[in-house]
């Protein structure tokens, strides 16, 4: 047998074994590398989402609470005008 069948051969058990290879292994893990890439960035959008909700309750819970000082006041200035 020459050497250039010989490598011709090993050329083409080489190709099978990495074709065999990328189809086992490397499109598996490509597939699970794209579906955690979605779920990251589902998560972040979550994340986003929830923190503007977040900053919305903190601004309507400083009005409520402002509402409620100003509630005391006028309770407190009737209660004085009622107690003489």
């Amino acid at each position: 047998m020459s050497v250039l069948a010989t490598i011709a051969q090993i050329a083409a058990i080489a190709a099978v074994v990495g074709a065999a290879f990328s189809f086992a292994v490397l499109r598996p893990l490509n597939a699970s590398i794209k579906a955690l890439q979605k779920a990251i960035d589902e998560m972040r959008a979550e994340m986003k989402e929830s923190g503007k909700q977040r900053q919305e309750l903190e601004v309507h819970l400083a009005e409520v609470d402002q509402s409620v000082r100003s509630a005391h006041h006028r309770i407190d200035a009737l209660e004085g005008r009622s107690h003489g």
